[in-house]
């Protein structure tokens, strides 16, 4: 009978035990109902084995097992999959959005409307070409023409050094996250080697996980050992409890300063095809050269358009006919370094309107010769937005430009969309996360109300052995 009532004890000692153990991880989970990342777990109890005797076999109670940690692999992977094209996707959107907003499209004050202005005044210095106040009015729109090129081309520079500036802290970011989730890997291999739990440690883990695949295309898998391995770029970012830091290298590619992810130590570059860092790889590389091309291809275009014909002109200077030195109207290559041509800055009248005329005199000297009320030379500069300069052939200065304004709506919509699109998969696979992973109050309070029953009951039945006990004893 003495071993039947040790045996007994026992069990509710096991019972009261399990159910305590249960109430507290319980507890845990509504603590963390809120804590980002954190998995629901859940405990895993097991029956007892039991005591064979000659009577009979005798159950001894319940057997804690361990906590479990809900995760839904699979899940995981999906959501990191879509996070690293919403990675690239955001900063495509994000960048093409700032171009729009440097191109200031559709605005009065817009190369579009500044340019359309500047063979309006044209058109209006061959309405009446010997007006100094219509010459103040062509060049002083033609110098705000030359300044929004010019501003263009410094906020694209500046974008491109934020950008530059962004690449080196998520290369900080991501040789962190590596560094982490390394250390995070022997953290886990010495806690669950010893048949301890590490669910925390896991927790973190796939939080850093999630961060890093936003950032980097990645490819991960866990081993035997409970560690994980990421591969990143063609590359291994973090094997077991070693990592691999890279770094950010910048060189000059036909004039276009290129950034490039490569190995902090042997200079290998990483193939980075997607996440956040391939984005900005993206606008630095591509997107930002890009545009400025096509800026300068247009400021290009405009410079020799109207020198080509200025440079045959000739000015008014009073009311006789100058030609100046170069006989330019725009210097310059580019939209950088576009600007009035000094001679112009210098006065007016040497703006031309009229055609020039060359002839030798009796002596055999050259005279140059205009009428200072000719205009064609300014009606040829004024139909310069209907003429087909641009792309062989086919388009106008200003076809040209929309092109490049629809070009970079069309891109802006296409990564907007497409963005949308992953944002919408990732709330459905985040919602699949959470009805698994998350901490539902209610399910919480379920557990709660069945495991303090449970406790309760092994300590009636804890009271109801001892009240046994005291009987044996009484009788003796």
């Amino acid at each position: 009978m003495a071993i039947g009532l040790n045996t007994a004890f026992n069990v509710g000692k096991k019972g009261l035990r399990a159910q305590l153990f249960a109430l507290n991880v319980t507890g845990n989970n509504i603590a963390n109902v809120n804590t980002e990342g954190y998995s629901r777990r859940k405990v895993n109890l097991q029956t007892s084995p039991p005591l064979i005797t000659t009577e009979g076999i005798f159950g001894t109670g319940v057997d804690i097992q361990g906590v479990r940690r809900i995760r839904d692999n699979l899940v995981d992977r999906q959501i990191r999959t879509s996070l690293k094209e919403l990675g690239r996707q955001e900063i495509k959107e994000r960048v093409l959005k700032q171009i729009e907003t440097i191109y200031n499209e559709p605005a009065e004050k817009g190369i579009r409307g500044l340019l359309s202005q500047f063979f309006d005044n044209f058109q209006e210095l061959a309405n009446d070409p010997e007006n100094v106040s219509t010459r103040y009015n062509v060049r002083e729109q033609a110098r705000v023409l030359a300044n929004a090129f010019n501003r263009i081309d410094d906020q694209l520079t500046i974008l491109s050094r934020d950008i530059e500036f962004e690449l080196e802290r998520k290369v900080a970011d991501v040789n962190d996250y590596a560094k982490r989730i390394a250390d995070l890997n022997e953290k886990i291999l010495a806690a669950e080697s010893v048949g301890g739990s590490a669910n925390d440690f896991r927790d973190e883990r796939d939080r850093l996980l999630d961060k890093l695949a936003k950032d980097i295309d990645i490819v991960f898998s866990e081993s035997s050992t409970g560690m994980v391995n990421v591969v990143a770029g063609g590359r291994s970012l973090v094997f077991g409890g070693d990592y691999t830091e890279f770094k950010l290298m910048t060189m000059e590619v036909e004039g276009e300063l290129h950034s490039y992810i490569v190995g902090a130590n042997d200079n290998v570059e990483f193939s980075i095809s997607n996440g956040e860092i391939k984005g900005l790889l993206d606008a630095r590389n591509d997107i930002i050269p890009r545009y400025r091309q096509y800026i300068d291809n247009l400021a290009y275009s405009l410079i020799t358009e109207v020198n080509n014909i200025h440079i045959i002109g000739a000015g008014l200077k009073g009311d006789l006919p100058e030609v100046p030195y170069s006989n330019n109207f725009f210097k310059g290559t580019d939209a950088g370094d576009i600007a009035l041509d000094d001679a112009i800055e210098e006065n007016v009248n040497n703006i031309a309107a009229a055609y020039r005329e060359t002839t030798t005199d009796e002596q055999g000297r050259v005279v140059v010769t205009a009428n200072p009320g000719d205009n064609r030379i300014a009606l040829e500069i004024a139909e310069l937005k209907r003429r087909l300069v641009l792309q062989n052939g086919i388009q106008s200065i200003p076809d040209y430009l929309n092109s490049i304004i629809g070009n970079l709506g069309v891109e802006t919509q296409q990564a907007m969309g497409t963005g949308l699109n992953q944002k919408r998969l990732i709330e459905q696979f985040q919602n699949i996360r959470d009805s698994t992973s998350g901490v539902s109050l209610d399910e919480e309070f379920v557990d709660l109300i069945r495991y303090q029953r449970g406790y309760q009951a092994s300590a009636r039945f804890v009271k109801a052995i001892d009240e046994v006990f005291q009987t044996l004893v009484n009788l003796v």
